[in-house]
Parts: structure tokens; C-alpha cells; sequence
């Protein structure tokens, strides 16, 4: 080796001289390796890990918590007729009155059978939908942390902030939070797309 600093070809960290392997990815750096490729880059590759700082990790922690409350309100929706036959039988046992069970039914606009039934429908659609916009923001996620697939990253990233502007029509306004902020994630990562690998 010469003395000229020298790079390695995959990640681009800096080669001490006389290395046989990268110290940070562990690729070969012989000119002989089985892959063919040349054995040093012209310039080093910028330390991609940080490149969006903790976006990847916010979106992450966005997907699971996601997936966690689709969940649950999916189990509302599926289960509702379960929790009003219980508020039933509290009424029989005289936990609360029937006058107060009246006006929780009133209050969560449960006052008829086709009321109950487009709620729970709405509730099992809407935990569809924030589940799918977790699933796709963890897989987004993934590509952002290792700043590969700019064209997944960026679009997975839409998707999941564009499911969530559903549940604003289905009467959720958590929703356009949601969709700001997944908008705004969506702008940094393609503010990025040039420190992206491919």
C-alpha cells in the first residue's frame, strides 16, 4: 500500500494500512476478493448513520405505537356488543342506574342498533388502517436507518402519513396530526435522498 489514505469500497471508513478487511464493515479489501469490485474507493462515503439524525428512530417508535393502538381500537370496534351486554348487566345488579346507562349510550351516540353497528365498524376500519400506516412507517423506518432505497424509504413514509388522513373521515381528528407530522418526516427524508445508498 501506498501512503495515501484509502478507502474501503462498501462503506467507505477509512483503511489503516496493510488491512486485509475493513474495520467497520468487515469487507474485504484485497484486489482479489470473489465480488470482482475494486479494492478502494476515490473518496470515502460520508457516515451515513447519522445522516437523519433520529428520524429513523421517531418513525419507528411512531410504527409500533401505531400497531399497539390499532390493536386495541380494532378490539373495541370487535368487541362492543360484549361491553354494552356488560354495561347491561351492571344495570341488572345495580352498579349504575338505567338513566345513566341511557346517557352513556347518548353521550357515545349508541342509540340504535344501526348506531352501534356503524361504530363498530368504524372503530375495526380505523384500527385497520392505523395498523397498516404502522406497518408500512416500520418498514420505512428500516430503509432510513440504514439510508438504503431512498425511493421505498420516501414512499413508504407517504403511504403511512396518507392512511392516517383516512381516519380524519372517519371522524378521528387525531388523524391530521398524524399526517402533518408524517408529512413532515416524509419532506426531511426527501430533503436527504442524496446521502441515500441507492
Amino acid at each position: 500500500m501506498t501512503d495515501e489514505v484509502k478507502f474501503c469500497y462498501k462503506c467507505g471508513a477509512s483503511l489503516p494500512e496493510g488491512a486485509d478487511f475493513c474495520p467497520e464493515c468487515g469487507a474485504s479489501v484485497r484486489a482479489d476478493n470473489s465480488d470482482g469490485r475494486a479494492e478502494y474507493t476515490a473518496r470515502p462515503v460520508s457516515s451515513r448513520k447519522s445522516d437523519l439524525g433520529a428520524i429513523p428512530a421517531l418513525i419507528l417508535v411512531y410504527g409500533i405505537l401505531a400497531i399497539i393502538g390499532a390493536f386495541f381500537i380494532a378490539m373495541t370496534g370487535a368487541f362492543l356488543d360484549n361491553m354494552l351486554d356488560m354495561f347491561n348487566e351492571y344495570v341488572k345488579q345495580g352498579v349504575i342506574t338505567q338513566e345513566e346507562y341511557d346517557q352513556l349510550l347518548s353521550m357515545l351516540g349508541l342509540t340504535s342498533e344501526a348506531a352501534i353497528s356503524a361504530v363498530k365498524f368504524r372503530f375495526i376500519l380505523e384500527g385497520i388502517v392505523l395498523g397498516l400506516s404502522g406497518i408500512t412507517a416500520i418498514i420505512s423506518s428500516r430503509f432510513c436507518g440504514k439510508m438504503e432505497n431512498f425511493q421505498a424509504a420516501f414512499t413508504l413514509c407517504l403511504v403511512s402519513s396518507g392512511l392516517t388522513v383516512i381516519m380524519i373521515f372517519l371522524g378521528d381528528l387525531t388523524g391530521l396530526f398524524l399526517a402533518v407530522v408524517g408529512f413532515v418526516m416524509s419532506f426531511l427524508i426527501y430533503q436527504s435522498k442524496d446521502k441515500f445508498i441507492s
